[in-house]
């Protein structure tokens, strides 16, 4: 356990700036998109069982904290908020800006 660990504080020494801040937004990406998804999975339940709900505009939120690819995945896999079109839109362009700001910094940093 020792030896992983001082080997991954090695590799870690080993990236330059850029491929931290990555690696930041990258792990941010993945933590904010599972408590996005949640979010929605918790909402629906709630809605079938006619209980308090998450307010909308918590939904329409989350993604742009850079949860865009669990909001995606709460509208088409969890099958929420498919009839409100500007959940979807709102989804999708999180999404592109997210994407967009990881593009930008893989260019420019």
């Amino acid at each position: 356990m020792e030896i992983q660990f001082a080997s991954l504080i090695l590799s870690l020494n080993s990236l330059t700036n850029k491929e931290i801040i990555i690696l930041i937004l990258g792990i941010l990406e993945v933590v904010m998109s599972i408590f996005t998804l949640l979010l929605y999975k918790i909402d629906k339940n709630r809605a079938k069982h006619r209980k308090w709900r998450i307010k909308e505009v918590t939904l329409l939120l989350f993604p742009w904290l850079m949860g865009g690819i669990g909001g995606f995945m709460g509208i088409y896999a969890v099958r929420h908020k498919t009839h409100h079109w500007y959940f979807p839109l709102n989804n999708m362009l999180a999404l592109i800006a997210q994407v967009s700001l990881f593009i930008s910094l893989f260019v420019l940093l």
